[in-house]
């Protein structure tokens, strides 16, 4: 009897492949051959889940920051946790991210520091979709600091550079081979401890 593949689980079994193509050989080198070949089947196979690489690269995209939204909005919505302990939550979640999901990141990396490269990604506004998680950290920031759970700062200042903990865990992650996670969430945690308010 033959196995039944999930349509939706192959696809994104094809996109999680596809990211390793892409950020190694860039969007223009990256084909469906290429692709194929890391997936184990032939280029045929990948016609029944993508019409061309175009499509396996917004899918991908879409895909990252879907995932990222909805991980975002369930510790936004957490009715246990105080502003101070959702943003530490997110913070932590998203450096986890940047170095578990280490080639996706390293392509939406890319496609920031290039947005005028011709590719599919126009399709998607990666710089629109950063802004709004970075928003969305400043929010919990303003929140905390109404709460007295934080130091009074600059929301959008203190949100900058949370963020770029979780930037630049992508480029550590990518560059050096002795890169750690448990290090980093360390000091992401003393970074916030340092911030939060005492009374």
């Amino acid at each position: 009897m033959p196995k039944i593949v999930d349509y939706d689980e192959r696809r994104s079994e094809i996109a999680a492949k596809a990211v390793t193509v892409f950020v190694r050989d860039g969007f223009h080198e990256a084909n469906l051959s290429k692709i194929a070949e890391l997936c184990g089947f032939g280029r045929t196979t990948i016609y029944k889940y993508f019409r061309n690489k175009e499509e396996i690269f917004v899918y991908t995209l879409e895909e990252v920051f879907g995932r990222l939204e909805r991980m975002t909005k369930a510790v936004i919505d957490d009715p246990r946790l105080g502003p101070a302990d959702k943003l530490e939550t997110l913070l932590g979640l998203l450096v986890r991210k940047a170095v578990e999901e280490k080639d996706r990141m390293t392509l939406i990396l890319d496609i920031l520091l290039h947005p005028n490269r011709e590719s599919p990604h126009a399709a998607i506004d990666a710089g629109k979709q950063v802004r709004e998680l970075r928003a969305s950290i400043e929010r919990l920031i303003a929140d905390g600091i109404a709460a007295g759970e934080l130091k009074t700062v600059n929301p959008q200042a203190m949100a900058f550079t949370l963020f770029s903990l979780v930037e630049s865990s992508t480029v550590h992650n990518s560059l050096y081979s002795n890169f750690s996670l448990e290090e980093t969430l360390a000091a992401a945690k003393a970074l916030l401890e340092g911030l939060r308010a005492r009374g």
